[in-house]
């Protein structure tokens, strides 16, 4: 089993805690960790805050903007707004759905890409308790491994679009994976974590397509989560759309052909109806 690098409760600096979605119950078993509705809970009833200084949450991860907004309204209700102070600005500067490439605001785990360095770049991790991927499992304590490559490739497009394509190029090239090698270094839990992308080579060898080698780090607690090292290529979507198509046609001759020779009767047994 990999060693954790994840924060310990004893590291969670005095008059703050850690807040994670509802899905997250079992994690927010550790000390200085509240899920959305336990904190809503010990506010009602008078049990939270425990003293009079000024509490500090930090989000983890399953937390929406949704949420924040409850426990703000539910904080104002018992008079505690100035009390306490909620750091959401990694959800205010979620990546938008034209360079992540997602329908639905729930489904994009990044921030938008910060240069860090000339081919360098950072976002939060920021995973919905709505996610795609979060919808039918959840083992333990731990986050899908899936998770990771999901930020991954939204990281990786959003560098693209931002920072490598051209502006008329921008939210209408199609990508396409040449290779995505992952290696799980440690187990990925709720908590405050971030993306890191490096974009080793980019050429763009014809005006309708770009290629690109990217190296992308999922890091939390100061250690390595997962590591990708990514091939792709982003196409003017017209020439995808071509390449697609062309591609899809072929593939379904060859299995209508692979299908017709299965069902030629070569025996009797065969024939039998």
């Amino acid at each position: 089993m990999p060693e954790t690098t994840s924060r310990t409760a004893a590291e969670v600096e005095a008059g703050a805690f850690l807040l994670v979605g509802d899905v997250f119950a079992a994690f927010a078993e550790h000390e200085g960790v509240h899920t959305v509705s336990q904190l809503a809970r010990q506010i009602r009833t008078g049990a939270f805050p425990h003293g009079t200084d000024q509490v500090r949450v930090t989000l983890g991860q399953g937390v929406s903007q949704f949420d924040v907004q409850f426990i703000h309204d539910t904080l104002a209700r018992h008079g505690l707004t100035d009390v306490v102070v909620i750091d959401d600005q990694a959800l205010r500067d979620r990546a938008g759905r034209r360079i992540a490439h997602k329908h639905r605001a729930e489904n994009v785990l990044i921030s938008v890409p910060r240069r860090t360095g000339p081919d360098s770049f950072e976002s939060d991790l920021l995973v919905d308790s709505g996610n795609e991927v979060m919808s039918d499992h959840l083992t333990g304590q731990h986050m899908q491994g899936m998770l990771a490559m999901e930020a991954g490739r939204q990281m990786f497009i959003a560098v693209a679009e931002q920072h490598y394509l051209p502006p008329e190029a921008v939210g209408d090239s199609y990508f396409v994976i040449d290779t995505f090698a992952t290696h799980y270094r440690n187990f990925l839990f709720p908590l405050p974590a971030t993306i890191r992308c490096k974009v080793l080579s980019h050429r763009s060898p014809h005006r309708t397509r770009t290629t690109f080698a990217c190296e992308v780090v999922v890091l939390q607690g100061g250690g390595e989560a997962a590591v990708m090292e990514v091939r792709f290529t982003a196409f003017d979507t017209q020439v995808a759309h071509v390449k697609e198509a062309r591609a899809a046609e072929r593939s379904l001759r060859d299995t209508v052909a692979v299908l017709a020779g299965a069902l030629e009767p070569n025996s009797t047994e065969m024939q039998v109806v």
